[in-house]
């Protein structure tokens, strides 16, 4: 009796060994088919988002919203050092324009003063000619007088027809005659010199306008237009400093351009981020990979299901695209994808905490 209630024991306890393994096999089978079901049912899937919630204190935000600051930052200090390279090219022009100004008036004042001095040389020997004749006409009368004068009082005084103070008298005028042929011959000399200096001034002028910009040395050349001229030298040598100048502040203004150029392009990507959005409020959003991209448009309906893809409901719709490029690992499979991220339109805060949700419809309704 007691050998048969062993025997049934055991019996039992073999049924229920044997029921426990079949149903821990169906179970691993259903686990294994669900896993399969899910993992093919995603690899060949394209309308699932995952979402997420950025707040201002997470990590990615913190770190994005000091780098923008550096880059405004680094912008504006590159900002200030162009303001100040293009002020100095203002100045490099605003010195090339003097110059330049300079050396023309210069020249045409050169010429003025070559013309005034032929001028005045013309009038100075027109007056010397002049002064020539009337001095020997004035000379030889004179001369003329003087000797009658002489002869006439020498008789005189011989006969006792003229006193001796009236001589005297007479004597002292032809002085004063024979003073002023001096200073006739004074000024003749001195004409001469004037007429001589204008000559020297008018040549020197001459070779000054011939000289200006060449190496060699004209003849011709006085003290005078050599300090005229080395002004004018002076003059090309700043005007080749402001060129020099001014190309070189050119081609670092352009540089300074492009690197403001590439700053602005790096800070619009920045500020495109949607982790910076997320630096004022939360922001919820969600991950979209470029093959999901084309049933993501805006107002879309998004649904949450159980066990990822049955008894679904819809909770909200898709926003709009946020700019640049995101990476994220798969929800469902362990590999990593490029895409975008999307602002959601939720009905309720938990559904951000979802793994996923779908895009337009729940996945198992064709």
């Amino acid at each position: 009796m007691n050998q048969q209630v062993a025997n049934r024991l055991n019996s039992l306890a073999v049924s229920a060994y044997k029921l426990m393994g079949s149903v821990l096999l169906a179970l691993i089978l259903v686990g294994l088919l669900s896993f399969l079901s899910v993992q093919g049912f995603f690899l060949s899937n394209t309308r699932w988002v995952s979402p997420t919630i950025l707040s201002p204190t997470d990590p990615s935000v913190l770190q994005l919203n000091a780098q923008a600051a550096q880059q405004e930052s680094e912008r504006d200090a590159l900002q200030a050092k162009r303001r100040d390279v293009a002020n100095r090219l203002q100045e490099a022009e605003r010195v090339l324009a003097a110059e330049r100004s300079f050396q023309q008036r210069f020249v045409v004042a050169l010429k003025g003063e070559k013309t005034s001095r032929d001028r005045l040389a013309r009038r100075l020997s027109t007056l010397r000619q002049e002064y020539l004749r009337a001095g020997g006409e004035i000379a030889e009368s004179n001369r003329a007088y003087s000797s009658l004068a002489r002869t006439r009082t020498g008789a005189l005084y011989g006969a006792k027809l003229m006193e001796r103070e009236e001589v005297l008298t007479l004597n002292h005028h032809l002085a004063q005659m024979a003073q002023s042929n001096l200073s006739l011959a004074q000024e003749t000399v001195d004409l001469d010199m004037r007429l001589d200096t204008l000559k020297r001034e008018r040549e020197g002028l001459t070779a000054a306008e011939n000289g200006l910009g060449r190496d060699d040395a004209p003849e011709g050349l006085t003290t005078d237009t050599l300090l005229l001229e080395r002004e004018y030298t002076l003059s090309v040598l700043e005007q080749a400093r402001a060129e020099a100048q001014r190309k070189s502040l050119e081609a670092d203004l352009r540089a300074l351009d492009d690197s403001l150029r590439r700053f602005d392009q790096l800070l619009r990507v920045v500020h495109g981020s949607p982790y910076l959005k997320a630096v004022e409020q939360n922001l919820t959003v969600a991950f979209v990979p470029y093959e999901n991209l084309a049933h993501a448009r805006e107002g879309t309906p998004l649904y949450a299901c159980a066990l990822k893809v049955v008894w679904c409901r819809e909770v909200g719709v898709v926003g709009p695209v946020l700019e640049g490029e995101v990476s994220q690992q798969h929800p469902i499979r362990q590999y990593h994808l490029r895409g975008v991220m999307v602002e959601l339109q939720l009905r309720d805060a938990p559904t951000a905490r979802e793994g996923l949700l779908h895009l337009g419809r729940p996945p198992l309704m064709l």
